[in-house]
């Protein structure tokens, strides 16, 4: 609306009855005023919004120095989380393990693992105080404890550095399969008779490019304590290999 349009209506708005001190020329500067008032107000908080995003943006466009208020203020102190212990990813292993062939095998009433450090998984009676864990320990054994219709039992397993002798894994089997899988790795597999009809040892070896060696290796009878005598193995080589292959498990 024009200065003219606004200065017409206020006189037609007041023509019948007129107060003795209306003034048009001081009413429109009163609403100029108040207009001019009204713009001034609008750009100050225009002013104040881009000041604020600019306080947000300045700390990131400025350099960091720590000799700086500034610097000191957005340094920010960041810890790598601590590696975890041997005997932890042991036995997240051995659970896997356990979980794997729950799955495969659904005949057991108990399974459970439990590894310590070394190759060797038969401690002396005697002792009472459990192996030591090394925190960058690479080798371990232990079994994978089960119990079936027959009985207790359990799996051997050994995780360890030592040098892989196939002759000594075959020893006197007619069959003795090696296979070479995608990721490098070599998987020998075997089972023994002992001159009895049915299978009194089978074993699986899967040997890594890195020289880590995975054993697992079942019995006739209970290698933990050498008592249970069966008449076969409880785990057959075929559930074996798929244990020693087990996607969910980082062996290295």
């Amino acid at each position: 609306m024009s200065e003219q349009e606004i200065r017409e209506g206020m006189l037609l708005a007041v023509w019948d009855e007129p107060p003795l001190d209306f003034d048009p020329d001081t009413l429109i500067r009163r609403v100029e005023q108040k207009k001019s008032r009204r713009r001034a107000l609008v750009a100050v908080g225009v002013a104040t919004a881009v000041i604020a995003v600019a306080s947000f943006s300045l700390p990131g466009l400025l350099p960091r120095d720590r000799d700086t208020q500034l610097g000191s203020e957005t340094q920010t102190t960041s810890s790598s989380p601590s590696a975890e212990s041997a005997e932890k990813r042991a036995q997240r292993v051995g659970d896997k393990l356990v979980e794997s062939l729950g799955v495969r095998m659904t005949n057991f009433k108990e399974l459970y693992a439990a590894f310590n450090p070394g190759r060797n998984p038969v401690y002396p009676p005697s002792q009472t105080r459990a192996p030591e864990w090394k925190q960058d320990e690479t080798e371990y054994s232990g079994f994978l404890y089960l119990t079936d219709g027959i009985g207790p039992t359990a799996l051997q397993v050994r995780v360890s550095k030592k040098t892989f002798s196939k002759s000594a894994f075959c020893g006197e089997a007619t069959t003795c399969q090696e296979v070479k899988r995608e990721d490098g790795s070599v998987v020998h597999s075997v089972e023994q008779l002992y001159g009895s009809p049915q299978v009194q040892q089978a074993g699986v070896v899967r040997e890594f490019e890195s020289g880590l060696v995975v054993e697992i290796t079942a019995y006739a009878y209970n290698p933990s304590n050498g008592n249970g005598q069966r008449e076969t193995v409880p785990v057959r080589v075929g559930v074996l290999t798929e244990l020693v292959m087990e996607p969910g498990i980082n062996w290295e």
